[in-house]
């Protein structure tokens, strides 16, 4: 299914998922519904509403949504293995972050862009992850030290935990306590934008992570939660929550 590929890139090159730091929601319903259906036609209509929007009125906000929504395209585009398609929205991307770094009130949100502006040019070149690996795990103390209250970076630091060998820190204990403080996170403020796409893929990388643990039980429920936020979301409705309860058996 066309999720899929893009859930396996944003597991491995996770990128901001919520508004940490700033309080306005630009979230794009038409980006949520193209995740929800797999739809990637939506996806980049959604992409091209943003675009006119922020030339029309360049708020912080909507670029921030822009740049979060061409980092889920980048993931469907590594997935399938498009790599020269993708580097072309890598860079694109890229100028978008140091767009975004000039608003303070997103300086969480930027710091763990970087990350994944980093593990997205592994992901072209997987040769360059001795030089590139080392500077992602420093950009990420950065973001830390910055963003401790956000879910932003509580995700970055999950996936960082989930990848990185034993000796390095790495534990998947560690991600899925970093995932559940992500979506603690998430929920902190009272309510969640309704179109807010990465909340809901926070839960399915959680599940997925327990799944590989073997926690068949927890990765089940994290998929209930997410159908409950929204039941027609087709992948974990069709896909993932069969197999998990398949597993219970």
């Amino acid at each position: 299914m066309k999720h899929k590929a893009i859930a396996l890139m944003l597991m491995l090159l996770t990128l901001p998922a919520v508004f940490g730091a700033a309080a306005e929601d630009c979230s794009s319903c038409t980006i949520y519904k193209g995740y929800i259906t797999g739809n990637m036609e939506l996806w980049k209509k959604g992409m091209q509403e943003l675009q006119e929007q922020f030339r029309r009125d360049p708020k912080a906000c909507t670029l921030y949504t822009l740049a979060e929504a061409r980092y889920g395209y980048i993931g469907y585009l590594l997935g399938k293995n498009e790599k020269d398609l993708a580097r072309l929205q890598i860079e694109v991307f890229g100028e978008e972050i140091e767009q975004l770094a000039t608003f303070p009130g997103y300086r969480a949100e930027t710091e763990a862009f970087r990350v994944a502006l980093l593990g997205f040019r592994m992901g072209l070149n997987p040769a360059r992850a001795m030089t590139l690996g080392p500077k992602a795990l420093k950009q990420l103390e950065t973001a830390m030290q910055v963003g401790t209250n956000s879910a932003v970076v509580w995700i970055e630091k999950a996936n960082s935990e989930a990848h990185m060998p034993s000796f390095a820190g790495g534990s998947r204990e560690k991600s899925a306590a970093s995932f559940r403080e992500a979506l603690r996170l998430f929920e902190a403020g009272g309510s969640v934008a309704p179109c807010n796409w990465r909340y809901l893929n926070t839960m399915v990388l959680l599940g997925q992570l327990l799944d590989k643990m073997g926690d068949y039980q927890g990765s089940r429920e994290a998929y209930l939660r997410a159908l409950k936020r929204e039941p027609d979301f087709q992948w974990v409705r069709d896909e993932l929550l069969p197999e998990a309860e398949g597993k219970l058996k």
